[in-house]
């Protein structure tokens, strides 16, 4: 019996290097294990959706090829982003979904994200699968679904949405999964004029790494709003799960500052909802949720989690300094880059003013950018931990909901073990650049090489 590299078992999916620790097997092996759990849960129905990389469609095949001689029901839903299958599993009334993706990970890396009943399937459920019993059995299928879901779920982004005014509007694909969706969006809301960038689907990624979260990535977005006076201006990842946004003068809104204005947003719409902002978060976020009369929680970061948080405490909206921005009030409750896009275009006809001009009035703080250290696998807990253990020893308080977050009187600062990577996160924010300094003195000290 195959016996699969438990290193591509990771917290939110299974991951890693096609050829090099990622192999067609590997698909074959989640697909009889998986599809035997489905199966011996009364589930029939399983979604599979594939982004542009490589080495997606060979793993598609055997993906497909292992959940079928379980005997599942395949819904085939084509290539796209991931929110797509997220989509389909609610559209189709599947059981489950299988997005193959790589998501913004290096072009040859690969994988697969999982849902059982609409929920995220992560953590000890993925690494159980170790445990599970195979079980073959007749009636399996397959079914191309790939029209109607691209085409329903279309629809349903721009649910709802009435044309106000007109708005000039830049989109950077990145060479992404969600390119063709981006162009369909662009004839849809066609009162509207479109700059469209880097929409064909290239595994190579020739323009840039389809990952706003870095700012070199977002150059292209950037020069493309100055030169045509755009109102606003979108770039998502490699499976369309995370946004980037750029206002009119070209300024990049950090992912906490976008937070902060969609849930006001949300809030005029849900009055005293609640709100969840991962633990990355600017403290003026958490204040911004309050003073729009919502309660805000700081919850974990990662999508999977801030998903069981929304869930737990029926949150409204989510969001992560990553650019996951989770709608659950008129929608769903998954993260969806192409939705927040929508939303936020609906929001900007709405306006008397322009968009920088609500960003300009967001209060601004001296902070630093997610900071990423590299750390060795075996090490990077241990150094949280010790950390921790310090802080206690000097009876430092602390929380601990996701590494270590200590509030200053004049700031606060984050270091976390990253779930995805060899690093450590760190992050720190403070009133003055003064103090700021204080604080990374202080990370310092504690023994994080930054």
């Amino acid at each position: 019996m195959y016996k699969l590299n438990p290193v591509i078992l990771r917290e939110y999916d299974i991951r890693g290097t096609f050829g090099i620790n990622l192999f067609l097997e590997d698909a074959a092996w989640l697909g009889t294990h998986f599809g035997s759990l489905v199966f011996q849960k009364g589930g029939r129905k399983v979604v599979v959706c594939r982004d542009g990389r490589a080495s997606s469609p060979d793993l598609h095949k055997h993906l497909c090829e292992a959940l079928i001689d379980c005997g599942l029901q395949v819904l085939d839903i084509g290539i796209g982003p991931t929110p797509m299958s997220y989509f389909a599993g609610y559209h189709l009334q599947a059981d489950a979904t299988l997005m193959i993706t790589g998501s913004h990970n290096p072009k040859d890396d690969n994988g697969i994200k999982i849902t059982l009943d609409n929920k995220s399937f992560f953590g000890n459920q993925i690494k159980d699968l170790l445990e599970q019993p195979v079980n073959l059995n007749l009636g399996g299928g397959y079914i191309n679904c790939a029209d109607e879901v691209v085409n329903a779920y279309a629809m349903r982004l721009i649910q709802g949405i009435s044309f106000k005014k007109p708005l000039k509007i830049a989109w950077d694909a990145g060479n992404g999964a969600a390119g063709p969706l981006v162009e369909m969006l662009a004839s849809l809301l066609f009162q509207h004029t479109h700059v469209l960038l880097f929409t064909e689907i290239d595994c190579n990624f020739p323009n840039h790494h389809p990952d706003p979260s870095v700012p070199k990535n977002m150059e292209h977005l950037v020069d493309v709003v100055k030169q045509h006076g755009c109102d606003i201006g979108f770039a998502f990842d490699g499976d369309g799960d995370r946004i980037g946004v750029v206002d009119s003068t070209g300024r990049i809104i950090a992912g906490d500052e976008l937070v902060a204005i969609i849930s006001a947003a949300i809030l005029r719409q849900a009055p005293r909802s609640t709100i969840v902002a991962d633990v990355k978060c600017s403290r003026n976020t958490f204040k911004a949720i309050e003073d729009a009369g919502g309660k805000a929680i700081m919850g974990r970061t990662g999508h999977s989690w801030v998903k069981q948080t929304m869930r737990e405490n029926d949150a409204a909206f989510a969001g992560e300094m990553s650019g996951h921005m989770f709608f659950k009030h008129n929608y769903y409750g998954f993260d969806d880059a192409l939705y927040a896009a929508v939303f936020l275009i609906d929001y900007l006809q709405n306006l008397d003013c322009s968009f920088s001009s609500i960003v300009e009035l967001l209060p601004k703080l001296h902070s630093t950018p997610e900071m990423r250290v590299e750390c060795c696998e075996e090490r990077k807990v241990t150094i949280v931990d010790e950390i921790k253990q310090k802080l206690l020893d000097v009876g430092k308080p602390f929380n601990d909901i996701d590494g270590v977050r200590v509030e200053e009187t004049n700031g606060w600062w984050l270091v976390r073990a990253s779930n995805t990577q060899s690093v450590l996160v760190v992050r720190a924010e403070a009133d003055t650049e003064e103090y700021l300094q204080n604080i990374l003195i202080t990370i310092k000290s504690l023994g994080v090489n930054i």
